[in-house]
């Protein structure tokens, strides 16, 4: 799928225009498992193992666990990253990290890169709500995506639940913020609509049938649009912005939020429809679902901290310029937004095994995920953080010297090799960008090995 003469696809455009809003800002301590400082003149290398903070457990009590927790907690909401969507132990992290910062640092939302409806059923789990299921049954169960159905998710809810039910006073959510679900949601909307005025439920559900039949509402999102017209999704998304408006004037706030999902989620897609032309395509329709995603953040966390779980190219904190100008990841949106009460946690590996649905099985629904593996390449920033680190450490690059070397780092490009739900199965050179970190995250993390993640 590609936007310009030069073929880039979606996942490529995302990873490469999210990469420049990578690294900046924070105060740290040196970790005895850096790599030795070389005498002579300072590297990147040198600097950078100056700063690592040693994670000796991917624990909650671990010292450097409670350290990073505390670091990132200085602001209302923490971006947590990950370098892949399949990977174990950058998860157990954003796991750990979440349970240190609801113990110490009061935070009460975890927003989830995944939809309303399956992450309501994780809340109701979480909330300490009678029911007769384990928690890998709740997460099993739960309409989210598979990469979110892991043993980390699952102990992650077991343990918010243990939570809950002895602190109802600080009750910590979950809670979905993506807009891949516009079927379930416009007819969850419509429905709430037809209890108090089945009249104009009728008029807005008759623009709304294409995406309301049972093989639409059975469809993965993506497979769906391609199931309709663009016609039928432009009326459907005008429906379905009417359906909000019918809702807010009737003081139903959840349920006109639920039909604003579901017009982000035809809007941000609007080119993938059966007769669509993703020629048409430019950066600001790659950034839709980014910026949906940003503002259901803000909305729904409101004034209270909050952790954002997802992809290190969502949680990114600034936007690229250059070849990539326009492209806005969420995680821009949020600096924007919330200034300084966002931080950003950047995860990377020396090495990697981790699943994801190769390249070549297309959108096949029923493509399984393969394991696919990766190493650090020279000239990556995996690679630079591998070599500063040879354990797993952190490091907060507030307090990086601002030398004429640090100065030409940041502006010279750097290779960034992060994986989503898709990969190919062996290396190849569009896999890396390289970028300039030019706009910097907070925090980043190097993890010597990532292991595939345990599916349930």
């Amino acid at each position: 799928m590609t936007h310009r003469p030069a073929p880039l696809s979606r996942r490529n455009f995302l990873m490469a225009s999210a990469a420049v809003a990578l690294v900046s800002a924070c105060a740290t301590q040196t970790g005895t498992d850096s790599v030795p400082l070389a005498s002579g003149a300072p590297t990147m290398t040198s600097l950078l193992a100056a700063q690592a903070v040693p994670i000796r457990n991917l624990a909650s009590n671990d010292p450097g666990v409670k350290a990073l927790a505390k670091r990132i907690a200085v602001a209302r909401m923490a971006g947590l990253g990950e370098a892949t969507h399949g990977s174990h132990e950058d998860a157990l992290l954003k796991s750990v990290l979440i349970q240190a910062m609801v113990e110490n640092h009061n935070l009460r939302v975890v927003l989830l890169e995944a939809n309303r409806t399956g992450c309501a059923q994780l809340d109701k789990f979480a909330s300490g709500a009678p029911t007769g299921l384990l928690a890998a049954e709740a997460v099993k169960q739960a309409q989210v995506f598979r990469i979110l159905k892991t043993e980390v998710i699952a102990d992650l809810l077991a343990w918010l639940r243990g939570w809950n039910a002895v602190n109802a006073d600080r009750r910590v959510r979950v809670i979905g913020v993506d807009c891949q679900a516009s079927s379930q949601d416009a007819g969850d909307a419509l429905a709430a609509l037809a209890v108090i005025d089945s009249g104009a439920a009728d008029v807005i559900g008759a623009a709304l049938a294409p995406i309301l039949t049972a093989d639409a509402r059975a469809a993965r999102h993506d497979l769906m649009l391609k199931q309709i017209t663009s016609a039928q999704r432009a009326e459907a998304e005008a429906a379905c912005r009417m359906l909000e408006a019918e809702l807010n004037s009737a003081g139903l706030e959840d349920a006109a939020f639920t039909a604003r999902r579901a017009w982000q989620g035809l809007s941000a897609f609007e080119h993938e429809t059966s007769d669509g032309d993703l020629n048409l395509a430019t950066p600001e329709y790659r950034s839709r679902r980014d910026v949906f995603i940003a503002d259901n953040a803000v909305a729904l966390a409101k004034e209270q901290a909050a952790v954002f779980w997802g992809h290190n190219r969502h949680v990114a904190g600034g936007s690229p310029s250059g070849d990539f100008a326009g492209y806005v990841p969420s995680g821009a949106v949020l600096r924007r937004k919330l200034g300084k009460n966002y931080n950003v946690l950047i995860q990377e590996f020396a090495e990697a095994t981790f699943f994801a649905i190769p390249t070549s099985a297309g959108q096949r629904p029923d493509a399984p995920q393969v394991q696919i593996s990766r190493k650090a390449q020279p000239d990556t920033l995996n690679g630079l953080l591998a070599d500063a680190s040879t354990k797993t450490a952190w490091f907060d690059l507030a307090s990086l010297p601002e030398t004429d070397l640090s100065r030409a780092w940041r502006r010279t490009p750097i290779g960034l090799d992060w994986y989503g739900a898709t990969a190919s199965e062996a290396p190849e050179a569009s896999d890396i960008v390289q970028l300039p970190p030019d706009s910097l995250c907070d925090v980043l993390v190097i993890h010597p090995k990532l292991t595939p993640a345990r599916m349930l």
